[in-house]
C-alpha cells in the first residue's frame, strides 16, 4: 500500500533536505519506536522494537530528493522531495510503499519539521 503525506516548512528547502538526508542528523529526528544503530556509507540499520533493518538511502542534493529501500525482500521503501513553497518556505512531500504504520508518513514529516525549526533556522 502506498501512502502519501505532505507538510509546509518554514525554511529554505535546502535546510529541509540536509536535515533529511544527513544520516547523523537524521538519527536525531527520527521518531520512536525507529532508532539509527549504525550506519556505512549509504546505509543505515534502523532498529523499530527488537527488529533491524538495513535500508539503502540515495541522496539527489539537484533534485532535492531522498529515497531509500529496505536490502531485505521485505520492508518499507520510500521517496522524500522538498520543494520551494514560497520566500524561506518549503513543502515536503513523503511517499511510503510496504510500511506497516499508515501513520508513519504524517509522524516523519512533522518530526522533520520540528527538526529544522528548533535546530536549523534562526528564531
Amino acid at each position: 500500500m502506498t501512502i502519501h503525506a505532505r507538510r509546509d516548512v518554514p525554511a529554505l528547502p535546502d535546510l529541509v533536505f540536509n536535515a533529511a538526508a544527513d544520516p547523523v542528523r537524521l538519527a536525531s529526528w527520527l521518531p520512536a519506536p525507529y532508532q539509527v544503530v549504525g550506519r556505512t556509507d549509504d546505509v543505515l540499520i534502523l532498529r523499530r522494537h527488537d527488529e533491524q533493518r538495513q535500508v539503502q538511502l540515495a541522496a539527489d542534493y539537484d533534485q532535492l530528493l531522498l529515497t531509500w529501500e529496505s536490502l531485505a525482500d521485505h520492508g518499507c521503501r520510500g521517496a522524500l522531495r522538498v520543494s520551494l513553497a514560497g520566500v524561506a518556505s518549503s513543502v515536503a512531500e513523503l511517499q511510503l510503499d510496504g510500511c506497516p504504520d499508515d501513520q508513519l508518513p504524517a509522524r516523519l514529516l512533522e518530526a522533520l519539521a520540528n527538526e529544522v525549526e528548533q535546530n536549523l533556522t534562526a528564531g
